[in-house]
C-alpha cells in the first residue's frame, strides 16, 4: 500500500548559484557521505547536486514531514546502485523517523530537461509484524 507520493520541480540555475556562492559548505550541508563519494566521480556536479536536492524534497513530501519534525536534509540520501538506479538511504535519525511513521520501501525517479530537474518519490507502508500464532489448545471433550 502507498504511504505517500512526493514531487519536486526545481530550476538547475538555482542550485548552480548556490554552489557558486557557497561551494564546499553547500555540499557538506546537503549531502550524506555516500552521496559526496558519488559527487566526486561525476562530471556535472551542479546537475548532481540539483537532482539530489529535488529528490530529497520529494521524499520528505511523500513522508509528510518536509524538512521538519525531526528530519533534516542530510537525513535523506539518494545514492545510485551499480546500474545507476537512484535508491533512498537514511541517516540513523532519518531511519528512526521513517520507522516511527510506518514508512516502508521507497522509490525515486529523477529527470532533467531544459534547465528543470524533476523528482518523484513513492513510499510504501511498512509491513506490520504479526505475532506468531499460538496453537489453540484442544479441550479433551471426548466422551
Amino acid at each position: 500500500m502507498i504511504y505517500g507520493i512526493g514531487v519536486d520541480v526545481l530550476q538547475l540555475a538555482r542550485i548552480e548559484r548556490c554552489y557558486q556562492r557557497f561551494g564546499e559548505h553547500f555540499v557538506e550541508r546537503l549531502l550524506m557521505p555516500a552521496e559526496r563519494a558519488q559527487l566526486a566521480r561525476t562530471r556535472r556536479p551542479e546537475r548532481f547536486l540539483a537532482m539530489r536536492f529535488a529528490a530529497k524534497e520529494a521524499v520528505v513530501k511523500a513522508m509528510g514531514t518536509g524538512f521538519a519534525h525531526g528530519v533534516w536534509i542530510r537525513d535523506i540520501g539518494i545514492v545510485q546502485d551499480k546500474w545507476g538506479k537512484p535508491e533512498i538511504v537514511y541517516s540513523a535519525r532519518g531511519e528512526r523517523v521513517r520507522r516511527r511513521l510506518g514508512v516502508g520501501a521507497g522509490h525515486v525517479t529523477l529527470t532533467d530537461e531544459a534547465g528543470l530537474i524533476v523528482a518523484v518519490a513513492v513510499l510504501s507502508v511498512a509491513p506490520t509484524r504479526r505475532a506468531p500464532r499460538r496453537k489453540a489448545k484442544r479441550k479433551a471433550a471426548r466422551r
